[in-house]
């Protein structure tokens, strides 16, 4: 299954493209600039910890009907290196597909390709 591509609000402020690229992953793609930067000139650890869980999110929605929904109940970031401008991919599996909870985990690579961060988390699964 090769989704073309997700849509959300929160995507078109990022700059983001999310796709599921399989059931229960996900793959999303960024251009980091200067906008996306803290004070370090480096990409907020706050905005990499959003496209983690908008990504994650992504791919638990591939597992799912359209009379579910989501939401994040727990989730933890781990920075390995500061991500600088230039193309950022998150990539997101599920690897315990619960009927209630879902666990996931993710891996964030700067514009080098080398591991920027990774995340784990869970994603409730509710009636809509």
């Amino acid at each position: 299954m090769d989704d073309p591509g997700l849509v959300a609000p929160i995507y078109d402020f990022l700059g983001l493209t999310v796709r599921v690229t399989g059931p229960g992953s996900a793959e999303g793609t960024m251009l980091v600039t200067r906008q996306h930067f803290s004070q370090v000139e480096r990409m907020h650890g706050g905005l990499v910890f959003v496209v983690f869980d908008t990504v994650m999110g992504g791919a638990v929605h591939s597992l799912l009907d359209e009379d579910t929904d989501i939401a994040t109940i727990d989730m933890h970031q781990r920075f390995i290196r500061m991500v600088p401008e230039g193309p950022l991919r998150v990539t997101a599996e599920v690897f315990h597909p619960g009927r209630k909870v879902m666990q996931i985990r993710g891996e964030a690579y700067e514009a080098r390709g080398k591991l920027a961060a990774t995340a784990s988390g869970s994603f409730i699964v509710l009636p809509k």
